[in-house]
């Protein structure tokens, strides 16, 4: 009885930082005002906090879907991002530009970025670098552990090890560690048996 009416407080709670996100976004952009509403959304502890969140996300972001728990603390920053059924994020991750498929479960601290080149070369220096930004998928499944960071491409059912550094795409089943991450053997079951 206490989780559906969370889910109401929820929402309620969640219309101040979505009139915040459409006001800014006129002001700002889409980008800018996510970023500076999520600032926000992200510091609500408890499960008010969390009914907050996924209330606000699902309405600013791409695509939420069902049963997404977004940890204390984390911060999505790009509007296009999709997140899938049943998808946990940790505390304090930091999201950008990503698709994730559903069942994936990002370990407190996960850095998801925006791809592996933001900031292009030029001759003037790093402040006349053209910014780019493209687009991470990481697949149905797969486990990103605490506080690695993901440049690439991450398949159905792959594991990232804690602290990894993904710089190119880890192909589908797959266990990766290290800096840069590498390919480990492992024995693969699917969580789906049973």
């Amino acid at each position: 009885m206490l989780k559906p009416l969370a889910y109401v407080l929820g929402s309620v709670l969640a219309i101040p930082l979505l009139l915040r996100f459409l006001l800014l976004r006129r002001l700002l952009g889409d980008q800018r005002a996510l970023s500076a509403v999520s600032e926000h959304a992200c510091k609500r502890p408890g499960l008010l906090g969390l009914v907050t969140r996924r209330a606000f996300y699902r309405r600013a972001l791409a695509h939420v879907g069902r049963d997404v728990h977004f940890g204390y603390q984390t911060l999505l920053s790009k509007p296009n991002a999709k997140i899938g059924d049943r998808v946990y994020l940790g505390r304090f991750c930091t999201v950008g530009w990503v698709e994730i498929g559903e069942d994936t479960r990002i370990a407190d601290g996960a850095q998801l970025l925006s791809g592996a080149h933001h900031h292009g070369s030029s001759r003037e220096g790093i402040a006349r670098a053209q910014v780019t930004h493209q687009p991470i998928r990481i697949g149905r499944e797969a486990w990103i552990g605490a506080n690695a960071v993901v440049m690439a491409d991450v398949g159905d059912g792959a594991i990232v090890g804690a602290g990894a550094v993904v710089t190119k795409p880890v192909p589908a089943g797959i266990a990766v560690v290290g800096v840069p991450a590498r390919a480990i053997e492992y024995q693969q079951t699917s969580r789906r048996a049973a």
